[in-house]
């Protein structure tokens, strides 16, 4: 099992999200509830501040109320309690007095009160007499209805300001009758003051509204004195009323008759002057044709409404010394509660930078806790990153043999991949010429597999080795997209899927001077930048093993193992069937073979310009069958076989393991392919072979009767094989990782990815390059 597939068991998670949560979880909580709770105080405060100033509202209207009711009183009081003033005067006076007592009483009056515009004073035998104010001017009219030979005539006086008599005129009285009038017939049976409708005065244009009110004179005559008001004025007087910044007042009579109030000028155009039509309009004044219809309903008092999304508050008060009146007020409950709104607005002003701040303060509070949390792990990883490097490097100076070129340096990779969390890690020798980079080791973490024995020349990655010979530690992340390590990352990445690549040349000592003896390379080093001293230190362990390895690699580079053995074996056996050969004695027996080397060379059909095929193929194979028997001979190999186009050549089929099959078959198939190549390009013909190797155990024994066949079967037979059936080109020879680990130390391979084999799995593949 690969150690990243290890889990431990005992870890434990709960420490740090209960970290995380006190470190985050908390502020954020904490915001909102201070959220909740600011938001909670102002939607209180601002209910409270709305019921408070609506009840405010209402007594501050009531108030309101009252003061119009009492100026309205006050502006009526000119005829009501002047009326009461007058019948008690007047009636008073002694008859020849009685008209000279009304016009002082109304001279005086009418100096005195603007609102009045005149006096009249009917009586039961039909006389009439005016007082009124002088259209022309600021002086007094006085009016008299006096009978001549010609009929009824009105007799004019105006007086100036000081009373004194300007002109007199006369014009016909067109047979008025003042005991025809409505304020005559209203009042003259009746003990209370009695109002009449308004009218249009004829002098002044204006609404006037009459009250009259009877007397009997001591001669016992029935008169009746009336008062004329001017409703304009009390209209201007309820526009200047200021109720709020909205609000209006109005006064209509016990009919609905609009008396006075806002816009009263609009009312008098709308009716046409004419006072009966002087009514509300539920199109123009829909707000107090609500109140109004309360008012009927429920009678005087508040009424609130709403209307088209807005709260009024709506008053009704009858007045007082008046026929059924009514003074009607409405006002938005937004003028008086604006300043409610206003304070809210100013409290969520406040709250929005009270949550900023508190926002701002926990965000900072999170951010120093998460940087406190990170230095700590910070330091936390730093102290365990140091403890892993102390222990690696104390893992490497305990190792035994590491400076001995005859034992392997496993340790050396395993130890680069796990400081520096590299998927894989390889050490790379440079031959002495600096042609070539041959891989001493290479650590796959991921399936914890070591390989060596790849060459890589100059001529095949030229940029790769100028990398390398500029002599510093460079980290590529996309090695595939970078011009120096493309070619690389295509011949001994793009098998295992790596990506980045960490290049650490190795400088030794040769001859004195310093040189490039080698390089280390990482793939995925997720910590290799940050490792810089971790991997100067390693690769001078690795350039003094290389140096003290150098004479002794150099002395055994080309020995060959010992093949004394060898030569006491049976000579080489041959498929008498199809290629001739002295018989062979010496057998080796039946059974199992521990270490059989099986070599597998495919041929196919050449391609040739002409039909003569025979003359051309027939001494060609003829040649290559007799070298084929002379390079058994030499390396002594067990058996050769031919199957249709395919050569078996055997080694190591004793009882006892040949350490040197193996070998001698290696050094056979280099031989046989050099051959091959040598006679194919005689013959012009492009090579059209490819060679399959295995070692391994196999099954062997000789079948049949005389003469007895050999044969050779098992799993290395079939993955031998299969590798020269996959192999990437011609004229190539492909090996299964069993010839590679017994080889890697004498000879140069490349590496050629995964293969599948039934029953066999997934294994890797090598290319044989050369003999080191």
């Amino acid at each position: 099992m690969a150690s990243s597939e290890i889990v431990d068991p005992t870890s434990n998670t709960d420490v740090s999200l209960r970290r995380k949560f006190l470190h985050v979880g908390v502020p954020v909580i904490g915001v909102l509830l201070i959220l909740a709770t600011i938001g909670g105080i102002g939607w209180h405060t601002y209910q409270t501040t709305r019921t408070g100033v609506l009840k405010l509202t209402r007594q501050l209207l009531v108030s309101v109320q009252r003061y119009v009711v009492q100026d309205v009183s006050d502006y009526l009081g000119g005829a009501t309690i002047g009326g009461v003033f007058a019948k008690d005067f007047v009636s008073h006076a002694p008859p020849s007095v009685t008209n000279n007592a009304f016009y002082a009483y109304s001279a005086s009056m009418l100096r005195l009160v603007p609102q009045i515009q005149s006096y009249y004073l009917g009586d039961q035998n039909g006389g009439f007499i005016l007082v009124e104010r002088d259209p022309g001017g600021k002086g007094l009219e006085y009016t008299e209805l006096r009978t001549g030979p010609a009929g009824g005539i009105f007799h004019h006086e105006f007086h100036d300001e000081d009373g004194k008599v300007i002109r007199t005129e006369e014009n016909p009285a067109d047979n008025y009758d003042p005991r025809t009038r409505p304020w005559f017939t209203g009042a003259i049976n009746k003990d209370s003051l009695a109002w009449s409708a308004p009218t249009i005065y004829a002098n002044t244009k204006q609404l006037v509204i009459t009250a009259s009110v009877s007397l009997a004179g001591s001669d016992s005559v029935k008169r009746v004195f009336a008062v004329n008001v001017s409703l304009n004025l009390l209209s201007q007087f309820l526009d200047g009323l200021k109720i709020s910044e909205h609000g209006n007042a109005i006064i209509l009579d016990g009919s609905g008759h609009i008396i006075a109030g806002h816009n009263f000028s609009k009312v008098v155009e709308r009716s046409g002057n004419d006072p009966s039509k002087m009514t509300l309009d539920p199109k123009t004044q829909p707000a107090f044709q609500m109140v109004y219809d309360q008012y009927r309903v429920r009678g005087a008092g508040s009424h609130p409404f709403s209307r088209n999304g807005k709260n009024y508050i709506g008053m009704a008060q009858t007045l007082p010394s008046t026929n059924g009146w009514v003074l009607l007020m409405i006002a938005p409950e937004s003028d008086f509660a604006s300043f409610a709104r206003q304070s809210g607005r100013e409290s969520l002003q406040f709250s929005i930078i009270i949550v900023v701040l508190a926002v701002l303060l926990a965000g900072l509070l999170a951010r120093q806790s998460r940087r406190t949390e990170r230095v700590n792990h910070a330091l936390s990883r730093q102290k365990a990153q140091t403890d892993t490097e102390a222990a690696a490097l104390q893992q490497v100076a305990v190792s035994p043999g590491l400076m001995d070129a005859s034992s392997e340096a496993l340790v050396l990779t395993e130890e680069l991949t796990r400081v520096t969390g590299a998927r894989r890690a390889s050490l790379w020798r440079m031959l002495h010429d600096g042609t070539a980079l041959i891989c001493d080791d290479n650590f796959d973490a991921r399936v914890e597999g070591h390989s060596g024995g790849f060459e890589l020349s100059r001529n095949e990655v030229e940029d790769f080795f100028k990398l390398v010979d500029a002599g510093s530690i460079v980290t590529v992340e996309a090695a595939a997209a970078d011009p120096r390590t493309a070619s690389f990352e295509r011949f001994v990445m793009r098998d295992a899927g790596t990506r980045s690549l960490t290049v650490c040349p190795i400088r030794g000592t040769n001859q004195g001077r310093s040189e490039i003896v080698g390089v280390m390379t990482l793939e995925d080093a997720r910590f290799a930048p940050y490792l810089v001293y971790f991997l100067e230190i390693i690769s001078a362990i690795v350039a003094v093993r290389y140096g003290n390895s150098a004479e002794i690699v150099d002395s055994e580079k080309d020995a060959a193992p010992d093949t004394s053995a060898a030569k006491s074996l049976a000579p080489t056996r041959f498929d008498e069937t199809l290629m001739q050969a002295p018989k062979v004695g010496g057998e080796a027996g039946n059974g199992l073979y521990p270490s059989v080397a099986v070599m597998v060379i495919a041929f196919s059909d050449p391609v040739l310009e002409n039909d003569d095929t025979g003359a051309k193929l027939l001494p060609l194979i003829d040649r290559i069958a007799s070298e084929v028997q002379d390079i058994a001979r030499r390396y002594n190999l067990f058996s050769v076989k031919v199957a249709g186009h395919r050569l078996i050549c055997m080694a190591g089929c004793t009882k006892d393991p040949d350490p040197t099959a193996v070998w001698r078959l290696a050094e056979a198939a280099l031989a046989l392919r050099e051959t091959c190549m040598m006679l194919l390009s005689a013959a012009n013909i492009e090579p059209i072979f490819s060679i399959g190797m295995d070692f391994g155990p196999a099954m062997g024994g000789e079948l049949g009767e005389d003469p007895k066949i050999f044969n050779l079967w098992g799993e290395t037979v079939t993955l031998a094989e299969l590798m020269a059936q996959g192999a990437p080109d011609v004229g190539t020879i492909e090996v299964t990782e069993r010839v590679y680990q017994a080889l890697r130390n004498r000879y140069l391979f490349r590496s050629r990815g995964s293969f599948y084999a039934p029953r066999s799995g997934t294994g890797r593949v090598y290319v044989l390059a050369t003999r080191r």
